[in-house]
């Protein structure tokens, strides 16, 4: 057995940088928790919309929604905890102001993040809004 010293590794290309850290290492999904709760509210407003606009026909559906929508949400919240080295903390929200977050497209300012995150579940709640429109007026 011979010692092989760093500078023969470098040489013979040996020694390589370490991988880039995957995105599922990071389960914390560094979004601060007001971004999340204002999720939630547009969520459970899309089916509280709509379970008051159809009250009587489909409360047992809206009930089950509900549970959904609460797996959707607790499970998450749970990954942080899982990881093998808890290393995985949501950031504070001047945190997220100050840094932004990594998307898939590259570095993203708080602002575009958040909107980027609240489109869809605000167009949900804009759409049961306009069906429940809708149902009163027929």
């Amino acid at each position: 057995m011979r010692h092989v010293n760093q500078t023969q590794l470098l040489a013979t290309d040996e020694i390589v940088e370490s991988p880039v850290p995957r995105a599922c290492e990071d389960q914390s999904f560094e979004v601060p928790f007001g971004v999340y709760a204002a999720m939630a509210i547009m969520f459970t407003g899309f089916v509280a919309v709509l379970s008051v606009a159809f009250s009587g026909h489909m409360a047992v559906s809206f009930g089950v929604i509900f549970a959904f929508l609460a797996a959707f949400f607790a499970i998450p919240a749970l990954f942080p905890n899982m990881a093998p080295d808890s290393r995985g903390v949501a950031l504070k929200w001047h945190e997220f102001v100050d840094r932004g977050i990594d998307t898939a497209t590259g570095r993203t300012n708080a602002t575009s993040a958040t909107v980027l995150i609240l489109a869809l579940p605000f167009l949900i709640l804009c759409f049961a809004i306009a069906i429940a429109t809708i149902a009163a007026l027929v």
